[in-house]
């Protein structure tokens, strides 16, 4: 065997899944940072702000299908 017991293996399953959460909302938050930059420094002459507030609208669907998913198989207390 792989030396995980049920709970152990559901325990890290669980973190894994934390992980994940915190990552995309730090991918969220760096796109915000970005296309804030890009806003001030470009002043409206580049596509730059449009792709980052893109990426960052594009994470946050993900990060609320990751909640619905986490609430619907019991990985959120």
């Amino acid at each position: 065997m792989h030396g995980y017991s049920f709970v152990g293996y559901s325990q890290l399953r669980r973190n894994m899944y934390n992980f994940l959460i915190l990552a995309v909302m730090l991918v969220i938050l760096v796109s915000l940072g970005s296309g804030l930059f890009f806003l001030v420094r470009d002043r409206g002459k580049s596509q730059r702000t449009v792709i980052a507030m893109s990426v960052r609208v594009a994470f946050s669907i993900l990060l609320l299908a990751l909640l619905a998913w986490g609430f619907a198989f019991k990985y959120m207390p």
